[in-house]
């Protein structure tokens, strides 16, 4: 009798560990995914931050771009093409990498960059119309391409999926 016992046993466990492996996966992409965009948050605000700082040397993208990257620990990001315009929805990205922009965010076409980027004609990219001035909203925003590691993920998301992350603040100059 205490044979057979053993044997259902081994069984029941050989039935029900795929879902309980499959499980396990999907929390385990679930909490790279959480951390991945509370990290993207973070930069994104410390970025925001830098853009809007006053003083002798004001900020540029350069060191907006910095401070973001400085504080997004274990994730590649990288300015974008365009950095002072307004994002694609679904930028072309690397798996696992992702793009900074540096503007004026929605409802504030004129102002785009911060104090200390040199002005610019349009070109291939809009023009840049550094915040001199005033109390102008600088936004900060990340497109970062996350692609599941585990093959159950993928199968769901073949492409990744595109987090948005943004951040505005208002200058202080």
């Amino acid at each position: 009798m205490k044979d057979k016992r053993r044997g259902q046993s081994l069984v029941e466990m050989a039935l029900i560990s795929p879902f309980l492996i499959m499980i396990l996966l999907t929390v385990i992409d679930c909490g790279r995914a959480a951390y991945d965009y509370s990290t993207l948050a973070d930069a994104a605000r410390d970025g925001a931050r830098a853009a809007i700082t006053t003083g002798n040397n004001r900020p540029d993208n350069n060191r907006v771009i910095g401070a973001v990257v400085q504080n997004a620990y274990g994730l590649a990001l990288s300015a974008g093409s365009c950095i002072n315009d307004t994002p694609a929805p679904s930028p072309t990205m690397s798996p696992n990498t992702g793009r900074v922009y540096v503007g004026g965010g929605n409802g504030n076409p004129t102002p785009n960059a911060p104090a200390g980027q040199a002005p610019a004609a349009a070109g291939a990219c809009q023009a840049v119309v550094p915040s001199y001035a005033g109390h102008n909203p600088l936004t900060v925003t990340i497109k970062y391409s996350f692609m599941p590691l585990t093959p159950f993920g993928s199968q769901f998301f073949p492409g990744g999926i595109v987090m948005t992350v943004t951040s505005t603040m208002s200058t202080e100059y």
